[in-house]
């Protein structure tokens, strides 16, 4: 199982996107896309996807699967795989994709459940309800092709509206298949301990996990079998899920914060700058200082 990244994403679609903060882009659905003529194949997005969805649809998610019948609205994250599958009749809808970045110190996605590891992620919709929230899309949109100099400070009060009016809303759990799943509450305790590494102060104290065998340890659990349970939920071992985290953080403290090069290796448990800037280069393909510098 692959990870797709935005820019990917978008090629493949061969849609027009332009470019903007924290690639965000809002798409329409249509009868002649791809995703509402085939499956969307099971991946994992580095990247947050929100979806308003016309017609009937399974959404697959490595626990549980909903089948829509009419209206939904859905979360996307970049820790969970899924793939959506529409069955027959009409198809139609709007989405908006970002990434982290997008909402670097304006709010906190990752405390709304449905971006949340055990979250429920899909919520049918009256058709009263659907043309609220496709209203909002409209006003993303109107406002994503405007000149507004303030206008993704906007758009990203509509994306918390859309959060808020989801929070509110009461799922369906007779159309929800919960698959029952052992290896459930160790992916969670996984992801909630990577993501702990990133809620201290600005200097942590105490030791940063930054390797397969220390989260293993931490969890209690061999570290082949941590690595098994996560190829299979999530697509990726347990080093290139810790490796894709640290190296996002790296980029957004680079980015959005003056701290020294030297500070950052410290904060994100490198012993060495050499080997924080090595590590920063093998995936980005630039040093951090020029990284910084573009």
């Amino acid at each position: 199982m692959q990870s797709i990244n935005i820019n990917d994403f978008l090629d493949k679609s061969e849609i027009r996107h332009k470019s903007s903060p924290g690639n965000f882009n809002i798409l329409r659905i249509t009868e002649k896309d791809p995703c509402a003529l085939q499956p969307i194949p099971y991946n994992r997005r580095s990247f947050y996807k929100i979806n308003l969805l016309k017609g009937s649809y399974n959404i697959h998610f490595a626990e549980e699967t909903y089948e829509i019948k009419k209206n939904a609205i859905f979360f996307a994250n970049p820790l969970n795989p899924y793939n959506w599958i529409p069955n027959d009749g009409e198809h139609s809808g709007v989405y908006c994709i970002f990434d982290a970045d997008f909402f670097h110190n304006f709010g906190s996605l990752g405390s709304y459940s449905v971006f949340q590891q055990d979250g429920l992620k899909v919520f049918e919709l009256e058709e009263e309800q659907f043309f609220r929230l496709d209203n909002i899309f409209n006003e993303m949109e109107d406002t994503y092709d405007s000149h507004n100099e303030h206008k993704y400070d906007f758009i990203r009060s509509k994306i918390y509206e859309l959060l808020h009016f989801a929070s509110k809303l009461s799922p369906q759990k007779s159309n929800v298949d919960r698959h029952n799943k052992t290896s459930t509450r160790i992916v969670k305790a996984f992801l909630d301990l990577l993501e702990q590494q990133f809620n201290k102060a600005i200097i942590p104290s105490g030791h940063i996990l930054n390797r397969a065998s220390d989260f293993a340890e931490a969890l209690s659990v061999h570290p082949n079998y941590l690595n098994r349970i996560l190829k299979v939920n999530m697509g990726s071992s347990t080093k290139q899920l810790i490796q894709e985290r640290f190296l996002q953080e790296a980029r957004l403290l680079l980015k959005y914060t003056d701290l020294d090069i030297s500070e950052i290796c410290h904060i994100l448990g490198f012993r060495e700058l050499t080997h924080f800037s090595g590590f920063f280069k093998k995936f980005e393909g630039i040093s951090p200082s020029l990284y910084r510098k573009v």
